[in-house]
């Protein structure tokens, strides 16, 4: 019978005795074989911490790791093939060795009865026998184990790993967790990062600046308007895949441009966060803000008025991104033509008109002047309404206006009735076609009606021919168009297609201005204007040979205020006023002249020096002559000062080179060259450049002579001579002198005081022209003069007044500037456009310089 699987021994303790001496053997098997994995071990990790491992190559460090590896595990193996755990049966033997009680009382205590279990006797006897041996058990002790590596290791060689490791640790300072790393970890170069530029560029009508991704900068919030395109490239060279690019989990998936390079273009329309993932993982997020574009609004800024026969619209409109156009458009208002005039699923006709914009205008306030008389529905009830778009296309519209469409007024008894049969067709086409035509026919037959015009008489005869024999609405717009030129031909004669042509030319030249056209283009369009009054001027002075038609417009000028009489050097002076205004870059005050332009044409006497007037023009011009002369010689002593102002800033830059030439060799002086700071300190406080002296002089002597001239010419005109002009001529002569001299310090003091005598000079002449105010030439001149002087204060660099975009044309506040004025705005414009071709400036400079550029 196996005792080891009997019952277990109840005598306390014995258990535990018997567990101890199981790992006795356990131990004394497992140590031996154990004890060379560990210092093996315990090698590594000396060698470790003498950074043997350390500027291995990281392919030679991994193979020896796996070396190692390969041979701790063989030698495990090799170790360990042999062994099995102890079992119960010896770990008993163990323990009855180890406490040296004889017969076994362990196995005694667990064993049976192998025969006569029948009998008392014998069972009586086997029990006694059992309980004397379990009182034995009592006795029993465990001994350490004793694994025996002497016997092994007779050299003791098992302690030489031990003394490395001590050696190793206490050589690198204690416990080196870096080094074990690296010792662990082979030194291969990281894998490249993610590399991303990532970019978001706003549509170009929004005028904002791209937006650059950075990676590092995660969660930052990115405010982009609606329609961006979000673009970019991205290097992965150890991806196996594409990068990824996730708006609020709508995946993009980069396209590969080569190996490693990938390129990726999206549009943006909404979202709230974008998500750049690589290699399986986000590598950088950003907060995504998606600015709505809004649809424009527009409204009238006032009520539509009327000025004679225009037709003037105010309207002030705006929208977040710009607005990119405005269109009007006009229909008859639904009380004129009722629906029964219409056929079915026709529209009823709209009159668009498109009006120019500057650009994307994200505040557009502007006034719109036509004459529309010349449309069928000219003395009808219409309905305007304004529409303004932006770049997206959204379109907003006004709050609907009514009012009466200008009528001309004929005077022309045939005139008026060419135009009674115009509106007939206009208000019903369909049934009053034919009674239009009989009514072209009745006049074509009474040629004394438009005294014999053989043009009349022929498009009386073919309009009617026309509109009598097709219904069609090409014949009928043709005719209405027929009907408007000649009852204008009747009225004005063959001076109408000019004034039209003036009128087309100016408002073209206006609209070019106002969407901030190219300086090529405005003056083409100049040059238009310019051809179309010269017709206009020519067909003036042809109509004045008739007698009958001279007679005519002198009974019309008498009725009306000579002082709004016009000829032919007015429009010139005018027209030049506009052309220089433009080149100046003051093209609002251009647009305000050329509405000035209008309204003279229409409410003046249209008469090139007329008869009647002649002797009274060339009065007042003998009047403001001498006035006229004034002017000239206060713009020559202006052009005198600002050259007197060039030559100061020049001979003040010649002073402060000579300043900064004396600071460096002063500087060399102090360094050791003493002798040759004396030398070059006595040439510094003396002479400059002798050929800059020089020419300087010259110069001066010759501003001086110009001075010279001007006064003999006060004297021949007898003209007052202002004491400060003397005193200019004679700082000029010190000026000169010092020039010559090479003394630039010197000329500057006394430049200044000859620019500060004449600038004194001329408010003397001023003076002098109001107190000897003669005439109303003179009167109107000092009075701009005046109006100039008094709002000088509130004027831009360029002469003109601040805050005025988006008023009324007419406002009366704003002159037409002077000579002076135009000269000094035009040195300034030339001089921002030097200094913003200078690409040396620092970029502040250069931005604010194409700021002023852009607004003057």
């Amino acid at each position: 019978m196996d005792a080891t699987e009997a019952t277990p021994i109840p005598a306390p303790g014995v258990e535990r005795k018997i567990g101890l001496a199981w790992l006795a053997l356990a131990w004394e098997g497992m140590w031996p074989r154990l004890m060379p994995l560990l210092a093996a071990l315990a090698l590594f990790v000396a060698a470790a911490h003498l950074d043997l491992f350390g500027g291995l190559d990281p392919w030679v460090h991994t193979g020896v790791l796996a070396a190692l590896a390969a041979g701790f595990v063989g030698l495990g193996w090799w170790r360990f093939r042999g062994f099995v755990w102890p079992v119960r049966a010896e770990a008993i033997r163990r323990l009855e060795q180890d406490s040296g009680v004889p017969h076994r009382p362990l196995v005694a205590v667990q064993d049976s009865l192998a025969a006569g279990s029948n009998d008392p006797m014998a069972a009586a006897l086997w029990e006694a026998h059992r309980r004397r041996e379990a009182a034995r058990l009592a006795g029993l002790g465990n001994k350490a184990a004793h694994p025996g590596l002497a016997r092994f290791d007779t050299w003791a060689l098992r302690l030489v790993p031990v003394l490395a490791l001590i050696v190793a640790v206490a050589s690198a300072g204690g416990w080196r967790t870096d080094r074990m790393m690296a010792a662990v970890t082979p030194a291969f170069p990281p894998p490249p990062p993610v590399v991303a530029n990532l970019w978001i560029a706003p549509p170009a009508y929004t005028g904002k600046a791209p937006i650059y991704l950075d990676m590092a900068e995660h969660d930052k919030v990115l405010r982009v308007p609606v329609g961006s395109k979000l673009a970019g490239f991205v290097d992965d060279v150890r991806g196996r895949h594409a990068p990824k690019l996730v708006i609020d989990g709508k995946e993009t998936e980069f396209t590969t441009v080569s190996k490693g390079k990938y390129q990726v273009e999206s549009v943006i329309t909404e979202g709230n966060k974008i998500t750049l993932q690589a290699r399986g993982d986000e590598q950088a997020a950003w907060k995504l803000h998606v600015i709505p574009d809004l649809a424009p609004t527009i409204e009238f800024a006032r009520p539509i008025g009327v000025d004679k026969w225009s037709t003037k619209i105010e309207y002030i409109g705006g929208d977040d991104f710009g607005i990119t156009g405005v269109q009007l458009q006009i229909r008859l208002h639904g009380s004129v033509l009722g629906a029964d005039m219409l056929d079915e699923g026709e529209e009823p006709e709209v009159l668009r008109v498109d009006m120019p914009v500057a650009g994307n205008s994200k505040k557009v306030a502007d006034t719109f002047v036509r004459d529309l008389t010349a449309h069928p529905w000219a003395g009808l009830k219409v309905r305007v309404i304004l529409f303004a778009t932006d770049a997206l296309g959204q379109k907003g519209a006004s709050t609907p206006e009514t009012f009466l469409l200008p009528e001309r007024v004929f005077n022309d008894p045939t005139a008026r009735a060419l135009i009674i049969l115009r509106k007939q067709l206009t208000r019903d086409p369909k049934a009053l076609r034919l009674d239009v035509a009989d009514g072209m026919r009745m006049i074509q037959n009474h040629p004394k009606s438009y005294r014999d015009d053989p043009v009349v008489q022929l498009g009386l005869r073919v309009g009617a021919a026309r509109l009598a024999a097709s219904p069609d609405k090409p014949v009928i717009v043709d005719t209405q168009k027929l009907l408007w030129d000649l009852a204008m031909r009747l009225e004005q004669g063959a001076t109408s297609d000019a004034e039209r042509a003036v009128e087309d030319a100016r408002q073209q030249l206006r609209d070019a201005m106002q969407r901030q056209a190219g300086d090529e283009e405005i003056e083409k369009l100049i040059q238009q204007l310019y051809q179309a009054m010269d017709r206009w001027q020519k067909e003036m002075a042809e109509r004045m040979k008739d007698p009958e038609e001279r007679r005519r417009m002198q009974e019309q000028a008498e009725k009306m205020d000579p002082n709004n009489t016009i000829t032919g050097d007015d429009l010139q002076k005018m027209l030049d006023k506009i052309r220089e205004m433009a080149q100046n870059g003051d093209r609002e005050g251009a647009k305000r002249m050329l509405e000035e332009l209008r309204k003279m044409m229409e409410n003046a006497t249209p008469m090139m020096a007329q008869p009647g007037q002649r002797g009274q023009q060339r009065q007042q011009g003998q009047n403001g002559q001498g006035n006229q002369q004034g002017r000239e010689m206060m713009n020559q002593l202006d052009r005198l000062s600002r050259r007197q102002n060039q030559l100061l800033g020049e001979s003040e830059r010649e002073g402060r080179q000579q300043q900064g030439q004396r600071g460096q060799q002063g500087q060399q002086g102090q360094q050791g060259q003493q002798g040759q700071r004396g030398q070059q300190g006595q040439q510094g406080q003396g002479q400059g450049d002798p050929q800059w002296g020089q020419n300087q002089g010259n110069q001066q002597g010759g501003l001086r002579g110009q001075l010279g001239d001007f006064m003999k010419k006060l004297d021949e005109n007898g003209m007052p001579m202002p004491e400060s002009l003397g005193r200019a001529e004679r700082s000029m002569r010190e000026a000169e002198d010092a020039l010559r001299r090479g003394d630039p310090r010197e000329a500057s003091r006394a430049q200044r005081r000859a620019l500060d005598n004449l600038q004194q000079g001329m408010g003397d002449m001023a003076e002098q022209m109001r107190n000897n105010n003669r005439g109303p030439g003179n009167g109107q001149d000092l009075a701009e003069i005046e109006e100039r002087e008094r709002r000088s204060e509130d004027r831009d660099p360029l002469g003109r007044s601040d805050g005025n975009y988006g008023d009324s044309v007419d406002t009366g506040t704003d002159k037409v500037p002077l000579e002076l004025d135009r000269q000094k705005s035009r040195e300034i414009l030339d001089e921002l456009r030097r200094r913003a071709g200078e690409m040396a400036r620092p970029k502040e400079e250069l931005d604010y310089i194409d700021r002023l550029l852009k607004t003057y």
